[in-house]
């Protein structure tokens, strides 16, 4: 019987928020595929500030219409995700978090803190929830 190593994505908790390595987006989308996860790959490259990050977020996640890419929004949306038993697990991407211009540091922490505490709320639902992010 083969282990999995560190490195593998299976060893990933069920509710995390954690930075991307050791992982490649490539070996992440194929395991969500295979495991039957809804997976969201968000490149945030192109975002030049908050407002443009939580749009980003809210168009590749498909939120609905009301969404007011503010915080507060990005948790209502979030934990809205989860449709009860039997739902799929989500495993979420930030690609080029550190480098959406004029977010800072504050910010960012702000954001990941809403995905942790969507975590919670996905892990009462007994859904699963994983957001790696990368610079």
């Amino acid at each position: 019987m083969t282990r999995p190593t560190t490195d593998s994505p299976d060893n990933l908790p069920s509710h995390c928020v954690r930075p991307l390595a050791p992982f490649t987006t490539e070996t992440l989308a194929r395991w969500a595929q295979q495991t039957g996860q809804r997976y969201a790959e968000i490149d945030l490259g192109a975002a030049h500030g908050k407002k443009s990050v939580l749009q980003a977020i809210g168009r590749a996640l498909e939120f609905p219409a009301w969404y007011g890419a503010n915080l507060d929004a990005l948790y209502d949306c979030l934990t809205d995700l989860p449709q009860g038993e039997g739902s799929s697990a989500w495993l979420i991407v930030l690609l080029h978090l550190v480098n959406a211009g004029d977010f800072d540091a504050e910010q960012r922490e702000a954001l990941l803190d809403v995905f942790r505490d969507a975590a919670d709320v996905f892990a009462d639902a007994g859904v699963g929830l994983r957001v790696l992010y990368a610079p």
